[in-house]
């Protein structure tokens, strides 16, 4: 395998890709920013020879930009929160979730040390990445969860996952929402974690893979590829710890003694957040298009059913099984 850097017109750099042959379909695919979790994100790539395809994943900042650079034509599918692309849906965009590869939700809110509850962020800042983003929506489902309004807190755009943490370190923020994986950095720093979001929003999921009706119908071949090596990809990852962490400090560039890697993966089994086979969660799903009306990001609440195309999951699920 070999790292490539590129840079595409929405401002996004491509990290990891792989490819061995001029023949091979390539397919451009967007995650969010590397981080402890990169092991299992980007272990994919190392399986894409195996359907023969050239597959260069791309990294963003922000949950939001991905669904930007998809309708574009910049990339070829994402996967992250499903959140904005419920928003893009609602105004009409012609996308599709083909499957949720990671549904369990892996995110904590953090807080400053004198703040122990989330009744006590009242009057206080919470970072988020922007509105309507996972950070914002799964801040103020926690925020209610724990009995306080958002509208009692102020919210301002942070960053990152890992901006964001840092600058609660920094006291730039009083709280954020983020990954779990930093729960062991939060300890040492004196942050506390005052919600989890298996407890809190057990209905949110965290990433779930989107591509367009245009790529649909013009890459069908590559799509169903694609989805099968994210497959085999994923089911490598979770079945091979260490291999996972390490490859996670690689791609992620992280040092040694950072254990954020390990720290995830525990959470992914604990929780069983990483799903293989990358199942269409249709009812959860559609809880979070009402949650979105609710938290006032789209005008109305619609059928989720509309932009759930199974077709290119199941071709996969074929595929990988016989590979």
């Amino acid at each position: 395998m070999k790292h490539i850097l590129r840079s595409l017109a929405a401002g996004v750099v491509v990290l990891a890709g792989i490819g061995t042959a001029d023949a091979a379909d390539a397919w451009r695919h967007g995650v969010v920013e590397a981080k402890g979790d990169a092991g299992i994100q980007f272990m994919p790539s190392k399986f894409a020879e195996k359907f023969n395809l050239d597959l260069e994943t791309v990294e963003f900042a922000s949950s939001t930009v991905p669904v930007k650079a998809l309708l574009a034509g910049e990339i070829d599918s994402y996967a992250t929160t499903p959140l904005t692309a419920i928003a893009a849906m609602a105004e009409g965009a012609s996308l599709k979730f083909l499957g949720c590869n990671w549904p369990g939700m892996t995110y904590d809110l953090y807080a400053k040390g004198d703040i122990k509850t989330i009744k006590d962020l009242k009057g206080r800042s919470v970072g988020i990445s922007g509105p309507g983003g996972a950070p914002d929506l799964f801040a103020r489902e926690a925020l209610r969860w724990g009995g306080l309004d958002p509208s009692e807190v102020t919210f301002a755009n942070a960053g990152g996952g890992g901006d964001r943490f840092r600058a609660v370190v920094a006291g730039v923020v009083d709280a954020t929402a983020t990954s779990s994986e930093f729960e062991p950095e939060a300890a040492e720093r004196g942050v506390n974690v005052i919600a989890r979001a298996p407890e809190a929003t057990p209905n949110l999921l965290r990433i779930c893979v989107v591509t367009s009706d245009k790529v649909i119908a013009e890459k069908h071949d590559q799509l169903v590829r694609f989805l099968a090596a994210q497959m085999v990809g994923h089911k490598y990852a979770v079945e091979n710890p260490k291999e996972t962490a390490d490859y996670a400090r690689e791609v992620a560039k992280l040092p040694p003694d950072d254990k954020s890697p390990e720290f995830i993966f525990e959470e992914v089994v604990k929780y069983d957040a990483v799903k293989p086979d990358l199942p269409i969660m249709a009812d959860k799903l559609q809880w979070n298009v009402d949650m979105m009306h609710r938290n006032g990001r789209i005008k109305e609440s619609y059928d989720i059913k509309n932009f759930i195309d199974e077709g290119p999951r199941q071709e996969a699920l074929k595929l990988a099984a016989t590979n």
